[in-house]
């Protein structure tokens, strides 16, 4: 029994220790720490989306330039939330609330694409590294949505 035990354990530490990318385990402290940085959200078609999110001590603010057809700046505005990680065994989050800005107005709609009701929400941290990260979450409506930031 006891070198059942031994076997078992010595997979498991080779398992944990194994994986490439192990955030598993991490304290929400060490999260916290690595995600109190200045963020520019990246898009799929272009690296200048003209957002950026800045994480310090459970306020979070983003920032976001909106430009006109003809190329001068229609709105550049900065809009405040709360954020808190919540770290479980196999997954971490980064809960974002207090988002409140109207989604009729000019500014309802972020760079991004998010309304304030699509930011509210519990989001999966699936990498912070270095100067990378990537959440991801299910909307209201069960589709999948994600944001890619790298450090600004």
């Amino acid at each position: 029994m006891k070198n059942l035990l031994m076997t078992l354990a010595g997979l498991v530490m080779i398992s944990l220790t194994g994986c490439e990318q192990n955030d598993l385990l991490l304290s929400e402290k060490k999260l916290n720490e690595r995600i109190q940085k200045n963020w520019k959200v990246i898009f799929s078609n272009s690296n200048d989306s003209h957002e950026t999110w800045n994480f310090n001590g459970g306020s979070v603010a983003l920032h976001f330039t909106k430009y006109g057809s003809n190329g001068s700046v229609s709105l550049d505005t900065t809009v405040l939330g709360n954020y808190s990680i919540d770290a479980r065994l196999t997954k971490a989050y980064v809960k974002l609330s207090g988002f409140t800005f109207s989604d009729t107005t000019a500014s309802g709609i972020t760079n991004s694409g998010f309304k304030a009701v699509d930011l509210n929400r519990a989001w999966t941290i699936v990498v912070l590294e270095n100067d990378v990260m990537y959440l991801s979450a299910t909307d209201n409506a069960g589709a999948i949505r994600s944001l890619e930031y790298i450090k600004n």
